[in-house]
């Protein structure tokens, strides 16, 4: 009668994700967070759109009113004496009225062509991003932060029309939001599980 040597068990730990309550054949679910930020920087970047398409749609009227806005509201603020009005101004020469209007359209279409370039730079950096890796979360944070703050912030500075600044306060603050989503520990987490599935 021969006897076989007595082993200790044998366990064999399954490859995978390590952290507790997650099975390593289970699928990685996207956290609503993850959704959040993706949401929070499409809708900066369509904001950002949206008040571009407002500059180019309202054209000089747009213009014309974005000046007497920023002459009525601080006349000092633009260079001209304290009890300066804008009716005032067109009256004594409308040829120079339209002159600094046709101008200040110009700036605005620059900046709106601006705004429409970062906008899609954001869009298409949260593409990428859909997956959490590292530089896509630096990349939509760094482009978010251009295409929502910079061109806005300067359209927020000079006395738009009400449509035009709702507008344009979405896009920054809409920008943030999408910052601050992207480094949290849930969408970190996230990341971490999509490398290893």
């Amino acid at each position: 009668m021969s006897h076989s040597p007595i082993s200790a068990p044998h366990f064999v730990t399954p490859a995978g994700p390590t952290e507790p309550g997650l099975r390593p054949d289970a699928p990685v679910n996207r956290p609503l967070l993850m959704v959040a930020m993706l949401s929070a920087a499409a809708l900066s970047a369509l904001s950002g759109m949206l008040s571009a398409s407002m500059v180019y749609l309202g054209g000089k009227d747009l213009a014309d009113q974005n000046v007497r806005n920023a002459v009525d509201a601080d006349p000092a603020a633009v260079g001209l004496p304290a009890d300066t009005r804008s009716a005032d101004l067109q009256r004594m020469s409308p040829t120079a009225w339209d002159d600094v209007v046709t101008h200040w359209q110009d700036t605005m279409s620059a900046r709106a062509a601006f705004a429409v370039a970062l906008a899609v730079l954001v869009l298409v950096c949260a593409l990428l991003a859909r997956n959490a890796s590292l530089w896509s979360r630096a990349t939509l944070s760094v482009a978010v932060l251009l295409g929502g703050a910079f061109p806005h912030v300067l359209v927020l500075r000079d006395a738009p029309p009400t449509g035009l600044y709702v507008a344009g306060l979405a896009a920054p603050v809409l920008a943030v939001v999408t910052v601050v989503l992207c480094w949290l520990p849930p969408v970190g987490r996230y990341a971490k599980a999509r490398s290893r599935s």
